[in-house]
């Protein structure tokens, strides 16, 4: 059993709610500045868990317009040769499969990292873990 309080894993898990309602992405963000102006101190399994929101947030809002970008820069070389006309017509249905992978991908990630937090767990999100570790250390 872990020592976490639950009204911290409960305020945890909503920062991770931000990639299902936009609204709530801003929250780990407020509640570390209104914390760090009140000088109250945030516990460490309470500020690794709002980072990792933050940055997760971030990177889904990121992710989807850069592979945008630089599939639409490929078919627009491509489209300079003839040759690589049925090449386009494919990068196009990847692309379009590839982003239904993907949003289908982070509701997934979100529940995860909320049941994993509800449970007083540090969650394991590859990059974005190892960028919030050295963060906080």
């Amino acid at each position: 059993m872990s020592n976490v309080e639950f009204k911290d894993k409960f305020l945890c898990a909503i920062c991770y709610l931000g990639s299902f309602i936009p609204l709530l992405a801003w929250f780990p963000l407020i509640w570390l500045v209104i914390n760090n102006v009140r000088k109250v101190y945030v516990k460490e399994f309470v500020r690794y868990h709002c980072y990792q929101s933050i940055l997760f947030n971030m990177i889904i809002l990121f992710l989807p317009s850069l592979f945008r970008l630089l599939t639409d820069f490929l078919m627009n070389l491509l489209d300079l040769m003839v040759i690589f006309g049925n090449t386009i017509v494919l990068i196009k249905a990847l692309q379009g499969f590839v982003l239904k992978v993907y949003f289908f991908a982070i509701p997934i990630l979100s529940i995860y990292a909320v049941i994993w937090t509800f449970r007083g767990k540090y969650t394991y999100l590859p990059p974005i873990s190892q960028a919030v570790n050295s963060l906080l250390r």
